[in-house]
């Protein structure tokens, strides 16, 4: 099982801060999508954040999920692209943990493995989020907690097909190992 967790050469380590550049970008964007429709509900953003995190830890495993997780969050707080950033931390952290115990029991061959490990990691992850929006925005918990159901919702939907989509694609191109 480690061996489908862990992963720590070189290709994985530098891969992850680049790939975590990428979707360092790809969230301060998004996020800025997002604060000008609805900053409580963190659409775009969230299906990124699914997205990113589901392929990083897919293509080179743990710590890599971490690095690129922690590289988003520091850069989302040090920007102040949303007053979220600190809880990002906690959600980039634990939904790559999540996604990663739950892909290493699947062949990831299949839609509903994908689907089955971006919820675990979608629903951890805006969980943290849910705490932001109730402690910045100050919104009533039933409200935070209906705002990040709908974005684990559809994050969970969109990020997991993508994933799968693109995942199956680089095994195709040969450029996972």
């Amino acid at each position: 099982m480690n061996e489908k967790i862990f992963r720590t050469d070189t290709k994985a380590l530098v891969g992850s801060v680049i790939i975590g550049i990428v979707m360092l970008i790809m969230m301060q964007v998004t996020g800025r999508i997002d604060a000008i429709l609805d900053p409580t509900l963190l659409l775009l953003n969230g299906t990124c954040w699914a997205f990113f995190t589901g392929l990083i830890v897919l293509m080179y495993r743990q710590p890599a999920g971490i690095i690129a997780g922690v590289v988003e969050a520091v850069v989302a707080m040090a920007t102040g692209y949303s007053p979220l950033g600190f809880f990002f931390l906690f959600a980039n952290v634990i939904g790559s943990i999540v996604y990663s115990l739950i892909s290493s029991r699947f062949s990831m061959e299949k839609l509903s493995h994908h689907i089955i490990a971006m919820l675990g990691a979608a629903v951890t992850g805006n969980l943290c989020v849910m705490v932001g929006l109730i402690y910045v925005f100050h919104l009533d918990w039933k409200i935070a907690l209906l705002s990040s159901s709908i974005t684990a919702f559809v994050g969970t939907i969109v990020a997991g097909i993508l994933t799968k989509s693109i995942y199956g694609s680089l095994q195709k191109s040969a450029l996972l190992q």
